[in-house]
């Protein structure tokens, strides 16, 4: 099981880089999201991010299996492969921190003009982001 709590020092210099002026570790992402009147795009994603009132907030499943992110990273492979059969996805988030990064970026990406709606193009919009955010050098 993935403790949040453990990687909060990411996904907090992620929030402050793109204006979530609020994070919270929940015990049910889907009621969270329930209770301020959204529903998740994935039965079982781990982060829904909402706008309330004036500012962002991301609510992040305070525990969940790592095989909640592997789905996502999944997912996202096969999108990958059909344009780029050169790289990997799955070698480059090869860690927790990495794939978390990806999917609070991707979760992100679900509000950027021009890429929301278009799962390539959330996919690519994260990759670059988390490689700017220095996620890679690792």
């Amino acid at each position: 099981m993935i403790q949040a709590k453990d990687y909060l020092g990411l996904l907090n210099n992620l929030g402050n880089e793109y204006f979530v002026r609020r994070l919270e570790l929940v015990p049910d992402v889907r009621e969270w999201a329930r209770e301020r009147g959204r529903d998740l795009s994935e039965p079982a994603q781990p982060m829904k991010l909402i706008l309330d009132g004036d500012d962002l907030a991301m609510g992040v499943q305070s525990e969940f299996k790592e095989e909640s992110l592997n789905n996502v990273i999944n997912a996202a492979g096969v999108r990958w492969a059909l344009r780029d059969t050169v790289s990997n996805i799955f070698e480059r988030l090869n860690t927790v921190k990495k794939k978390l990064g990806f999917y609070f970026l991707k979760e992100y990406a679900r509000t950027v003009k021009d890429v929301s709606g278009n799962e390539v193009l959330e996919d690519d919009w994260a990759m670059r982001e988390l490689e700017r955010f220095g996620c890679f050098r690792e």
